[in-house]
């Protein structure tokens, strides 16, 4: 017996809801790991910074425990945390210009996707 299909917009609508699913997903996990590499180079250079000034183990020990609870802590003092609002006060204060900062990522975009491309044939 043959199921009859009477409208495949039904379809072609669950289709692309489906689809709309994975990509978020895929966006959600891709921002995850990408703010995960970020902290990682953050707490990196701050503790680059703080040995080059002489600092002790110990001392760079605490320091890199206020970095994990700054980056586990979604609100302070019961409201949440807001990175441009953050980044503002911070220059007012501190006379600070966040766009100063530059991003060296030790390769370029053609590097990026040649080594991507190697790991896709690894891996399939």
């Amino acid at each position: 017996m043959k199921t009859r299909v009477k409208n495949c917009n039904d379809c072609r609508k669950q289709i692309h809801a489906a689809e709309q699913e994975n990509y978020l997903k895929k966006q959600f996990a891709w921002l995850n790991d990408g703010l995960y590499t970020m902290a990682v180079l953050s707490t990196t250079a701050a503790i680059a910074v703080q040995k080059m000034r002489g600092k002790s183990k110990k001392y760079i020990q605490k320091f890199f425990d206020d970095m994990v609870m700054i980056y586990t802590t979604s609100s302070v003092l019961g409201k949440p945390i807001v990175m441009t609002e953050v980044m503002q006060q911070l220059e007012k204060e501190y006379d600070l210009d966040f766009s100063r900062i530059h991003v060296n990522f030790g390769e370029t975009e053609k590097e990026f996707i040649k080594n991507c491309r190697k790991e896709e044939k690894t891996d399939g």
